[in-house]
């Protein structure tokens, strides 16, 4: 099964997960459905998007969002 849904779903009666029930881990793990007694296994899968740069502003200890980037102070220079 390739397709990945939103909220953990039972794939033997469809019953839904509520969020604070559903495993958020990314190791997988064994679940049975509070409905059916049914045993079936849920692992969340996340997507890594990149790395968010911030850096302090020596001078001014501002935080730029863009680690690259000089804070206006520096531009100043």
């Amino acid at each position: 099964m390739d397709e990945l849904l939103d909220e953990q779903v039972c794939p033997y009666c469809e019953h839904v997960v509520e969020d604070h029930q559903s495993n958020w881990e990314d190791e997988e793990e064994e679940i049975t459905c509070d409905r059916c007694d049914k045993e079936y296994t849920v692992k969340a899968v996340y997507q890594f998007k990149g790395f968010q740069i911030e850096k302090q502003c020596e001078q001014c200890g501002e935080w730029t969002d863009d680690g690259m980037a000089l804070c206006d102070c520096e531009d100043k220079d």
